[in-house]
């Protein structure tokens, strides 16, 4: 069997699976970390270097996805783009921070603030995808929703610290902001052109140098010919990142599992103390997921904007990279506060399973 197609069908395997996993990763980090509760409290720097380590693994894969170039289409649906904007800044983070007084500690509630700030992930495009929604605006959003974090995670962190008197470092914010979304970022864009954009390009030259002097191509307009040339060009940069795409998902997936575990580990002795904790934050994101969702939805349908534009705003606002809120939680916010980003993957998947499965009644509602 050819290495790749074993590839692609692990990736599928962990990505049937990925919520069983998941919620496996997270009792193995809570029966290691209780275990070896001494070993991470002992070495709690080196626990605290690797999670951040680990979540950057998991967002780079993402970014090297994320098509930047999309952005010129932004204005075909300036409505749409407005709308999911809203949602994502404005809707969601006011939200968020009401809910985040229910929880026991400040750590606590700034760590779910934050998780309900970030930006979306690679995963929320992947479910847009399933639910046969508008991939060019889900894209469009993807990319906004992260160069509009830069502003809303340290200013949203700020007004609650604020209203709950909490002193944060907003230089450590800053600098964990670099770290987990501006170089991996800058990075994953390189990498995007120098595994797909420039080795679509040299085989767009190379096809052009072997153009023969047919009869037939001697009366298409030059024009037509470029055209050509630019479809072929989408045509391999397609194939290029298609054949890519395994490695990048497996290893955002496995990053992601490791993490999750390495987080639950790292706070397990508390987590076993005080088991309300977890039950509170799950209780409070599925609460959270269910309001937004139910929101969206039902302003959509009063606008009339269609289902494919409606599961892109949806799920584009709705679901959030964890690996981000992960890596800003500990770098700057507190270890306790990064048990709310290793536990929310457990209710924001299944939440997302559940709109996708009910995208023909969605479909009927936002018909016409």
């Amino acid at each position: 069997m050819p290495r790749g197609s074993s590839l692609n069908k692990v990736a599928l395997h962990v990505k049937r699976y990925l919520l069983v996993y998941s919620i496996l990763s997270l009792l193995a980090g809570l029966i290691i970390g209780y275990e070896y509760k001494g070993f991470f409290k002992a070495y709690g720097n080196e626990v605290k270097n690797l999670i951040i380590s680990l979540a950057i693994l998991t967002i780079y894969p993402s970014m090297i996805q994320l098509k930047v170039e999309k952005l010129n289409s932004a204005i075909k649906k300036a409505t749409c783009v407005a709308m999911g904007l809203t949602f994502t800044f404005l809707v969601a983070p006011p939200i968020a921070m009401e809910f985040a007084r229910f929880l026991p500690s400040k750590q606590l509630s700034i760590g779910y603030v934050v998780s309900n700030v970030v930006p979306a992930s690679s995963a929320s495009i992947g479910y847009v995808l399933i639910a046969e929604g508008d991939i060019e605006l889900a894209t469009v959003l993807a990319v906004l929703s992260l160069i509009g974090a830069f502003l809303a995670i340290p200013g949203y962190l700020k007004v609650y610290a604020s209203a709950v008197a909490v002193n944060l470092p907003l230089g450590k914010i800053v600098q964990s902001l670099t770290y987990t979304l501006l170089i991996p970022f800058a990075i994953g864009q390189l990498t995007r052109y120098l595994l797909i954009k420039r080795r679509a390009a040299l085989s767009v030259i190379n096809a052009t140098a072997k153009v023969p002097e047919h009869p037939c191509l001697k009366g298409l307009e030059e024009a037509v010919i470029e055209r050509k040339f630019s479809d072929l060009k989408a045509c391999v940069e397609g194939r290029l990142e298609n054949s890519i795409k395994p490695h990048l998902s497996l290893t955002t997936m496995l990053s992601m599992l490791t993490l999750i575990a390495l987080l639950i580990a790292n706070k397990a002795a508390k987590l076993v103390g005080h088991p309300y904790i977890a039950l509170k934050v799950l209780g409070l994101q599925l609460l959270m997921l269910a309001l937004l969702l139910g929101l969206i939805t039902l302003i959509d349908k009063v606008l009339g904007v269609s289902y494919e534009d409606h599961m892109s705003i949806a799920l584009i606002s709705a679901t959030k990279n964890q690996s981000v809120a992960a890596a800003i939680a500990v770098m700057a916010l507190g270890s306790e506060a990064a048990i709310v980003p290793a536990l929310v993957p457990v209710v924001q998947a299944p939440v997302a399973i559940a709109y996708l499965q009910a995208a023909p009644t969605l479909r009927a509602l936002l018909k016409g």
